[in-house]
């Protein structure tokens, strides 16, 4: 298993975020892939799939205001992370980086992007959240737990409609070296 490709997992610091991440990191393994997961430190505080020895503490800040300090704090720290990600993406060579919302998964994705990196994000909700739909046009591909959540997104919704396929199936590679489903994605070519 050392040789397996690795996959990277980026998730917000709570439950919300790191169920999904957890859940798809077992589906993953079972798969013959390794993985660990990027994430802030409050993800230290939840026990199961990961533990300190597959965590990774990215520096984040969510949007806490609309003042000029506030704001300036969010982007100075949000670049410091993906900086720090950026070095944690070079050192792992991850196969590809999978974000499951919350600000902790920008900084990854963001470095997973400046280095050529293949990124995903997935959103659980009928309506993606903030730091999902600012990384929506700088990934891969979209995964959605739900129908029609690309629709809803008014930045999406109208503007990249045509660049968007259909649903389809993420391949990745399973115990046999052969391609296998894992779930149903909206996919967009970068770019488009």
């Amino acid at each position: 298993m050392e040789n397996a490709p690795l996959i990277l997992l980026a998730a917000g610091g709570t439950g919300g975020h790191l169920f999904p991440a957890e859940a798809l990191g077992v589906e993953l393994i079972k798969r013959g892939l390794r993985v660990r997961l990027a994430t802030d430190a409050r993800a230290l505080r939840y026990s199961g799939l990961f533990t300190r020895d597959n965590i990774d503490v990215v520096p984040s800040e969510t949007v806490r205001g609309r003042s000029l300090v506030a704001l300036a704090r969010t982007v100075y720290t949000l670049g410091y992370g993906t900086l720090v990600a950026a070095r944690l993406v070079r050192r792992l060579k991850p196969a590809a980086v999978v974000g499951f919302g919350g600000y902790p998964t920008v900084p990854p994705l963001m470095a997973a992007r400046l280095l050529g990196v293949p990124g995903i994000i997935h959103d659980a909700n009928a309506v993606l959240g903030r730091a999902n739909r600012f990384l929506s046009r700088r990934v891969n591909a979209i995964a959605t737990s739900l129908p029609g959540v690309l629709d809803r997104d008014p930045d999406l919704a109208g503007k990249t409609r045509s660049s968007l396929l259909p649903p389809c199936r993420l391949r990745l590679p399973n115990r046999t070296g052969r391609c296998a489903c894992s779930w149903s994605a909206a996919a967009r070519a970068r770019g488009s």
